[in-house]
């Protein structure tokens, strides 16, 4: 009785892990510009423009949510695909 239980836990866990809805299979990027098409610079990903819900990339790996860098002093949008 009680390896059918565990491979019940193990299929629910099984199950889940399917379902994370934060794996991230890569990411795109977009330059940020202003209203007149002109590209936002920087020196540093904190001088980009953002919400508060937005954050500044802090690694190279593919973010899981959306999040901002400085790249050869433009601002770069980084948003995440979901696999």
């Amino acid at each position: 009785m009680r390896r059918d239980a565990y491979g019940v836990v193990a299929a629910m866990a099984a199950g889940l892990l399917g379902c994370n809805d934060l794996e991230v299979c890569g990411s795109t990027t977009e330059v940020i510009t202003r209203d007149n098409g002109e590209v936002y610079r920087c020196v540093t990903a904190e001088d980009c423009p953002r919400t508060s819900r937005v954050n500044v990339c802090v690694t190279d790996v593919s973010p899981v949510a959306e999040c901002v860098q400085c790249e050869d002093t433009q601002c770069i949008s980084v948003i995440p695909e979901a696999c």
